[in-house]
């Protein structure tokens, strides 16, 4: 008797844990749609069951009169409303009446979405503080939505979307000031993001530009092995270019006014001086130069090979301190203000006592005694 009496009690309990999952699950889906306005962005997004459906462009508050931010439900709807501006006298319905056809009022008192008789404001922080819309969207909005609906109001000046094997910011205007420093308001939302790859954050930098808004695709972080070695700062892929430091140019002397200089660019302005290989599967780009070692040790300077090394001068000049005056001068410098580099052809006829290793497999030249 008892063990029935059991056995009643926890078919009961199954019964009501049904009854209770049931009652949850009718609150969670009470709203087929729900509303979401982001002020900087200056739209209003129609969800259905947590997905956006549409996005309609809207007006939004100005500074001196901002839209509140916060979680708030549709609270009354009217069509053909009558507008009761402060000091004046009632608007009635018609093509006079700013709030348009429709009036969705919110929770909070004396704000709303509605509709308008200023289409050019759209898109813009114009408004006293409600949300405007065009006529024809905020009539479809009023067929889908009903009093209860939820409505929530953000203010995201960044938005970050994935499209295919890349990712897109969008930086809205802070209209309301309340940000002063873009780096740390993207940094912040960017942290909160499951990203596809490593951003390159200089480069991100360095491509985002003080407009407002704009759409900017985050560029990627790429390895870069200089003559068999991590190099010290790394590229960067952004669309379909690929960016190197430019302190690489440093290597030949020479210092650039951008701190990133295209791929393309790069081999172009050295070529004969610089040679490599882009990975796109292992995101690597493997660049190989003329090295010169002079008694066992790498030069700063890197040569140029054209048929033949060519050596920078600041090395020639150091041989000459070294080795002694050159057996044929004539054969240096033609215009000493303007040559920068030596063949290696002329150099053993100017101190033929050096010894000369050139790998030309591995762009390597050794000088010695």
């Amino acid at each position: 008797m008892a063990e029935l009496k059991r056995a009643k009690l926890i078919l009961f309990l199954f019964f009501c844990s049904l009854l209770m999952i049931g009652q949850v699950r009718a609150a969670e889906t009470d709203y087929e749609w729900t509303i979401r306005i982001n002020i900087p962005a200056t739209t209003l997004e129609l969800l259905r069951y947590g997905e956006v459906w549409r996005s309609f462009p809207v007006a939004v508050g100005k500074q001196s009169t901002p839209t509140p931010l916060g979680r708030f439900t549709i609270d009354v709807i009217i069509e053909n409303p009558i507008w009761y501006p402060a000091g004046r006298s009632p608007i009635p319905p018609g093509v006079e009446n700013p709030l348009g056809r429709y009036w969705l009022g919110l929770s909070l008192k004396g704000y709303g979405i509605h509709g308008n008789n200023n289409p050019l404001s759209i898109g813009y922080p114009q408004s006293n503080g409600c949300i405007r819309m065009h006529n024809l969207d905020v009539e479809l909005l009023v067929g889908l939505v009903r009093v209860g609906t939820p409505v929530e109001i953000l203010y995201q000046t960044v938005k970050v979307d994935a499209v295919g094997d890349r990712i897109w910011l969008t930086l809205y205007p802070d209209y309301y000031r309340r940000y002063t420093r873009v780096q740390e308001e993207i940094t912040a939302v960017l942290g909160q993001k499951a990203l596809r790859y490593r951003v390159h954050w200089a480069g991100r930098w360095w491509l985002l530009a003080e407009d407002r808004p704009q759409v900017i695709e985050l560029p990627q972080e790429l390895q870069l092995v200089l003559d068999g070695e991590k190099y010290a700062e790394n590229a960067f892929l952004w669309g379909e270019q690929a960016f190197l430091p430019a302190t690489l140019a440093g290597l030949w002397g020479e210092v650039s006014a951008a701190p990133y200089i295209e791929l393309v660019e790069f081999m172009r302005t050295y070529a004969g001086q610089v040679h490599g290989i882009f990975d796109q599967q292992t995101k690597t780009i493997d660049l190989h130069t003329l090295r010169i070692y002079y008694n066992g040790r790498l030069f700063p300077r890197r040569g140029w090979f054209q048929e033949e090394p060519y050596l920078p001068r600041e090395l020639v000049e150091l041989l000459a301190q070294d080795f002694g005056p050159p057996r044929q001068p004539e054969l240096l410098w033609t215009n000493p203000e303007e040559d920068r580099w030596l063949p290696l052809s002329v150099l053993v006829l100017c101190w033929p006592g050096i010894e000369v290793n050139f790998d030309a497999a591995q762009w390597v030249l050794t000088l010695g005694r």
